[in-house]
């Protein structure tokens, strides 16, 4: 009977295969398949059902009598049932023959670990544990930092103003000695070789732009001037060109810049979501949109949208 693990290694090794390509074979671990060819099944008393499932996978990958094999198995495990009680009848005639001579004796010492069991032989299941456990803490970080930006309550919109302001042609980059600085800019306008852009007014950060007869495309910059969580959409679609982030202050406290570039035959209009309105600036091909005191002075806490509307001829 000693002989079932030498036979399963003389077949494999007739058929010029090794132990890993006989584990890719029959899906039973290495360590397992040393144990079988070694002869060691005391090591999984108790998972007898599970040796006896791999040696008829071995048995079929070796093209081997998986019966013969079986009862090979059986047999011996019988022989190490009998050679395990007559351990235990000269251990238990040992300690009965020291109890006689009256010496406390513990001949049993405990067991501080156990054998290997073919259930532990599991390492690709504590990897998927892992990357599940991984992907769900990903999961929970995302989740609390939209829901810490998305979340914020928002409050009605200012009610449309009477009247509309329209502005167009350049404007200086100063402005000039007798004239005072519109507060309802905070920047100043500058005309580009594409030419002038006219801006109207429709409501609370709500403009139409209308680029000259020519122009193809147009650039559109965005400053921000303070941490500011950020999304926009472009034709009523999320636009994969912006990233939606939180824009901040570098550490040179230089402002952070976004410039894209659109097709004046493929846009509409624009919509730009913000997590605040603390003084970010807009231009279109570098030409500062004139945002009212309104605008600018709103409630600096809460997301607010910033449309632009192009009027095409």
């Amino acid at each position: 009977m000693d002989n079932l693990g030498q036979n399963i290694r003389q077949k494999r090794e007739k058929k010029q295969m090794t132990i890993e390509d006989l584990s890719a074979k029959t899906k039973i671990s290495v360590a397992v398949l040393r144990d079988i060819e070694n002869g060691k099944f005391d090591r999984y008393k108790g998972d007898e059902a599970y040796v006896k499932m791999y040696l008829k996978k071995i048995s079929k990958a070796l093209e081997m009598d998986g019966e013969q094999l079986t009862e090979q198995y059986i047999e011996l495990t019988r022989e190490i049932e009998l050679e395990e009680l007559k351990e235990k009848e000269i251990q238990e005639d040992h300690n009965e023959e020291i109890v006689n001579k009256g010496k406390k004796f513990s001949f049993k010492a405990p067991q501080l670990t156990r054998k290997p069991s073919v259930y532990e032989d599991k390492s690709h299941v504590t990897i998927i544990r892992a990357a599940i456990i991984l992907v769900l803490v990903c999961l929970v970080i995302v989740v609390i930092w939209f829901g810490f930006y998305a979340t914020r309550t928002q409050s009605d919109d200012p009610a449309k103003p009477d009247n509309q302001l329209t502005v167009e042609g350049n404007v200086e980059t100063t402005p000039p000695d007798n004239q005072p600085s519109n507060s309802g800019n905070n920047g100043n306008q500058s005309q580009t070789a594409q030419g002038t852009v006219e801006f109207t007014r429709n409501d609370f950060l709500d403009y139409n732009f209308k680029l000259p007869a020519d122009a193809q495309t147009f650039t559109l910059k965005v400053e921000y001037n303070a941490p500011c969580w950020a999304q926009m959409r472009v034709n009523d679609e999320i636009y994969d060109q912006f990233v939606s982030k939180i824009y901040h202050e570098n550490e040179d406290g230089e402002t952070e810049t976004v410039e894209l570039t659109f097709n004046v035959s493929d846009f509409e209009s624009l919509d730009l979501r913000n997590g605040n309105n603390r003084g970010h600036r807009y231009y279109i091909n570098n030409q500062e949109i004139p945002l009212t005191d309104e605008d600018i002075n709103t409630n600096q806490d809460r997301p607010v949208n910033f449309i632009l509307t192009l009027e095409k001829e």
